[in-house]
């Protein structure tokens, strides 16, 4: 009787380290240093992460170029830009000219009060004018928007229609 209780035992104990080990196999191993070769999508992950951050050290990096020249150009460097990118006065010859680095004088013509006013403002607003002197003078087409007045039209001389055509 004693056999077969030890029979009986072994046997219990054999299944039961069985299911020991089946159940350690199927346990996923704790997070840490794996042995394994990445797979396609943490590659394509990792070349993604790559790609940005070589994109904003770039962008961080081109920011600050732009950043420098705009603190190295001078105060009339920045008036003629902004001045010459505007449309409403590009083709307007304006000279600009700066005293005692902050003080600006703009002359030239400009083709109208809008243009000249927009000259003006730009000036004004440019980071590091303090005063802008204006000598600028408009010069105007030629041309009158205004209609003439109604005395000085011709007189329409009276003609006949062409035959055919009714009298209005």
């Amino acid at each position: 009787m004693r056999a077969l209780v030890f029979l009986t035992l072994g046997i219990c104990g054999f299944v039961l380290l069985g299911q020991l080990v089946a159940q350690q196999r199927a346990t996923p191993d704790p997070p840490g240093p794996s042995t394994k070769p990445p797979g396609v999508g943490q590659q394509l992950g990792e070349s993604v992460d790559h790609g940005l951050n070589k994109l904003g050290d770039k962008l961080r990096s081109g920011w600050a170029e732009i950043r420098q020249s705009v603190d190295e150009m001078g105060v009339q460097g920045r008036v003629y830009g902004r001045l010459h990118w505007d449309k409403a006065i590009a083709n307007a010859s304006i000279d600009v000219s700066v005293q005692n680095d902050n003080n600006v004088t703009l002359s030239g013509s400009v083709p109208d009060e809008a243009a000249h006013t927009t000259a003006v403002k730009l000036a004004q607003d440019t980071v590091g004018v303090g005063r802008v002197e204006d000598h600028l003078t408009v010069s105007g087409s030629g041309i009158s928007t205004s209609p003439p007045k109604s005395d000085t039209f011709p007189p329409i001389p009276k003609t006949t229609p062409p035959a055919g055509v009714p009298r209005q």
